[in-house]
């Protein structure tokens, strides 16, 4: 994955970095946002993965180029936001006596955010004008899909969960003289997040059947699966992915993703090709899960064969 390999110096720079700052907060609050950082760190183990955040002002540089100093900054800023909104998330979604001293933090990560994005934009910029468009699609976002399904009615919403993102790159197309660019690559991004959120939502898919949450795959098997408007169960939904070729059709939805990224007059190789990955993950599990119907329709002894075979 050169999308990866390629920036494990410029990842631990920006890691350091936000270790740096988030070290000179005041007791405890520091030692709570170093532990959350961890959470998320690549480099350590278990942790939670977010790629196109850390990464994304690398890849960029590639067609737009910002000097290092300057793409290891926005990089850091990336990882100070996303723990700000993460926290945001556990918020909305645990509300508990721990807000006592989430929110503390979560102001002082944006806080330190904005200490590196304010040098760089005067007061009438017009990345102002854009921070303050991606703030809003972030809460319209959350906030609505509680009461909609974005993901066959206005999929684009599910993309501006992650729009604070866009904050970066367009920030880069200012400093690099390329704001032309930034509606194209604001779209760009979105095939990209969306199939982000559809792979997501299928590895937890039956933690939020259980809390209640929004789930992209869940809307597609009710869509799909004839339900109507009455509630599936968590074996229908496995039902539908294992014997009805469900995942095939959600998978074919991030394929085309997948083909307007390729046809954009905008080329970010390692952007594209994290996409792939992403894309190409949900093809497999697709073709694993009708392998597996197809050696339970041979019987169960086969399946039990093959299945021990693979992992000897």
């Amino acid at each position: 994955m050169d999308w990866l390999n390629e920036y494990e110096a410029d990842l631990r720079e920006a890691f350091a970095a936000s270790r740096g700052i988030i070290s000179s907060f005041p007791p405890p609050l520091h030692a709570h946002g170093l532990a959350y950082l961890d959470r998320f760190n690549p480099f350590s183990a278990g942790s939670h993965k977010n790629y196109i955040c850390y990464l994304l002002p690398f890849w960029l540089r590639t067609a737009y180029p910002l000097e290092l100093r300057m793409t290891r900054g926005m990089s850091t800023g990336n990882i100070l936001l996303m723990l700000y909104f993460f926290l945001q998330d556990d918020l909305m979604d645990t509300p508990d006596s721990s807000s006592a001293d989430k929110l503390p933090l979560a102001n002082l990560l944006f806080t330190e955010c904005m200490n590196l994005y304010r040098p760089l934009f005067p007061a009438d910029s017009p990345f102002w004008t854009y921070f303050n468009r991606y703030i809003y699609e972030w809460a319209d976002s959350v906030t609505g899909e509680r009461h909609r399904d974005y993901f066959l009615e206005d999929r684009i919403r599910v993309a501006h969960k992650a729009s604070p993102l866009k904050l970066c790159s367009t920030a880069i197309l200012l400093l690099t003289d390329h704001a032309a660019d930034i509606p194209e690559m604001e779209e760009l991004l979105h095939e990209v997040l969306v199939t982000l959120q559809m792979l997501d939502d299928y590895e937890d898919w039956e933690e939020d059947f259980a809390d209640g949450s929004y789930n992209c795959l869940l809307s597609f098997v009710r869509s799909r699966a004839g339900a109507g408007g009455t509630e599936l169960s968590p074996e229908q939904v496995r039902e539908f992915l294992l014997t009805r070729s469900g995942l095939a059709g959600y998978a074919d939805i991030a394929a085309v993703n997948d083909r307007r990224i390729t046809a954009s007059r905008l080329r970010i190789p390692h952007l594209a090709d994290f996409h792939r990955t992403l894309s190409g993950n949900l093809q497999s599990i697709a073709r694993t899960l009708e392998e597996d119907k197809r050696l339970l329709q041979d019987g169960g002894l086969g399946y039990w064969l093959a299945k021990h075979l693979k992992e000897s």
